[in-house]
């Protein structure tokens, strides 16, 4: 169900998009660079991401803010939470009829998700659809939109799915995150790689003619805890600029990683290491047993 023509798709399900092995995305494309490698790129490539709880609760807000996405299934402590004997468990989520509900959901392509999680996903909901500048936005588009491209100086396929597109071809992306203060969000939005990811879908969708050209890219941040704050973010023209460097660099290095069928790591030198530049302070706060630990 991969497309083989390169455009814009509002079709295609999501497990076959993220399937695809023959394209580039923007998660992709932040593996490729530093602090990561190609090595690791690769890896993942061969054998996928494994599932997370929190991308769990993710999925499910995003179906039901959006209306499309990911199918999931409701376990009920009370139904599925039960011990042996069939009484309550106080550890519901430890049972092994859970862990066998959760599989069987996984198996069935479904992303499963307590109760109590969806009651906070509903009200969450409500909230972004309510909001002032957010709902609005989510009013009149599309949602969940796959867009195709090959890049004209490497031959690279790349790919993207935008979470909404409106009516007047603005591109947005929903996200839940544990703060969604802006002062905040400089510092995480650029750990995550989320100017790539914006400058990629700008591109992306201005080469299928999925909107004006250069169109606006804008955040919707929810909290996951109450009051489920929401925010509207968008970056500014010097971070697009740099996102658009890197994803430049991160596609030629794909392109000069499958021609060579080689994927490096980190590096082949034997590497020298300095100490950091806060090591001899006197507040440094080191605690030598904790790093043995570690070790």
């Amino acid at each position: 169900m991969i497309p083989a023509e390169d455009g814009l798709y509002t079709v295609i399900p999501e497990d076959i998009y993220h399937a695809d092995m023959g394209s580039l995305s923007v998660s992709g494309a932040k593996l490729l660079l530093p602090p990561s490698c190609p090595a690791k790129f690769r890896e993942q490539m061969d054998h996928g991401r494994k599932p997370k709880k929190v991308w769990d609760f993710g999925h499910v807000t995003h179906r039901l803010v959006l209306g499309k996405g990911a199918e999931f299934t409701v376990l009920d402590p009370a139904v599925h939470g039960l011990k042996g004997d069939g009484t309550p468990s106080d550890k519901p989520t430890a049972t092994a009829m859970w862990k066998a509900a959760e599989q069987d959901a996984r198996d069935r392509g479904r992303t499963p998700i307590s109760a109590a999680d969806f009651a906070k996903a509903e009200v969450m909901a409500s909230k972004v659809l309510s909001h002032p500048i957010a709902g609005p936005l989510l009013a009149d588009g599309t949602a969940e939109v796959s867009m195709y491209h090959t890049d004209a100086d490497t031959g690279v396929r790349l790919r993207g799915r935008a979470d909404w597109i409106t009516a007047d071809g603005r591109l947005v992306d929903y996200k839940t995150a544990a703060t969604s203060n802006p002062a905040e969000l400089v510092r995480n939005f650029w750990k995550l790689g989320y100017f790539l990811q914006n400058a990629w879908y700008r591109d992306l969708a201005e080469a299928v003619g999925a909107t004006d050209p250069d169109p606006e890219f804008l955040f919707i941040v929810q909290e996951k805890e109450p009051p489920h704050l929401v925010q509207v973010v968008r970056y500014d023209a010097d971070a697009i600029t740099e996102g658009r460097r890197l994803n430049r660099l991160a596609i030629e290095t794909y392109a000069a990683c499958m021609e060579a069928g080689v994927w490096p790591g980190y590096t082949d030198q034997t590497v020298t290491l300095s100490l950091p530049g806060w090591a001899g302070k006197p507040d440094a706060g080191i605690a030598f047993e904790e790093l043995e630990d570690i070790a």
